[in-house]
């Protein structure tokens, strides 16, 4: 029997929402005669890169069928209790991102040519959120050999993987509430800074959260 097989019905749901977000806008790409919409802005919210229409209508399905192919693929490993359940919120989270974005996205390219460019107010939204609701998972996350930080000091020690996802998670929904934030500041540039306890609470997490708890159990051993 799949083990992930109710979180296979709601990608196949998600699956059609997104599909029926694609159609709609197609149909409003092919009734205004666009021949060729933008898929790529840099960070002036300038296009720099663009397809046909059919093709950014493609993008978004595409992403989650890739997505069910590799939960299907994954259903194969075993799992405990615990890690089936962050593995299937892991998955749904990132699902459901993917079809915010095909839409933000396709609202973006019908209006090209507007002043309003992409809405990357949204976007600073949707990962602030994405980032917050990781984060705590990521403390919830019990010991696992597929998710979460897997470094040798996580790996080796189970009390050093928990004290590890506890503090990171606090670190990464911090970070996520900054991420959100920047959705104030919408498309200028200097949005980017808010991105920076993002990047640090990565390092943080990898390689010195890891260190300094190994170390501290380590001299609680010995004590």
């Amino acid at each position: 029997m799949n083990k992930f097989k109710r979180e296979l019905a709601i990608l196949a749901v998600l699956l059609i929402a997104v599909s029926a977000i694609s159609v709609f806008y197609y149909g409003k790409m092919m009734d205004a005669g666009v021949e060729k919409v933008p898929i790529h802005w840099n960070i002036n919210n300038e296009p720099n890169n663009f397809a046909s229409p059919l093709v950014a209508c493609l993008f978004g399905p595409g992403a989650v069928i890739l997505i069910m192919l590799a939960t299907f693929a994954m259903s194969r490993k075993e799992y405990s209790k615990g890690e089936k359940r962050s593995t299937r919120f892991v998955i749904l989270l990132i699902a459901s991102f993917l079809v915010f974005m095909n839409w933000v996205a396709l609202k973006s390219a019908l209006g090209y040519g507007s002043d309003s460019g992409f809405d990357v107010s949204a976007i600073h939204i949707g990962l602030g959120l994405m980032f917050i609701l990781l984060g705590n998972q990521l403390g919830k996350l019990p010991y696992s050999r597929w998710n979460g930080i897997r470094v040798p000091a996580t790996l080796n020690n189970e009390e050093v993987w928990n004290r590890v996802h506890r503090k990171s998670g606090k670190y990464m929904v911090l970070s996520g509430a900054f991420v959100l934030a920047a959705a104030f500041i919408g498309d200028k540039p200097w949005a980017i800074f808010f991105y920076i306890p993002l990047m640090i609470s990565f390092i943080l997490m990898a390689f010195v959260i890891p260190a300094i708890e190994k170390k501290k159990v380590e001299e609680e051993a010995k004590s």
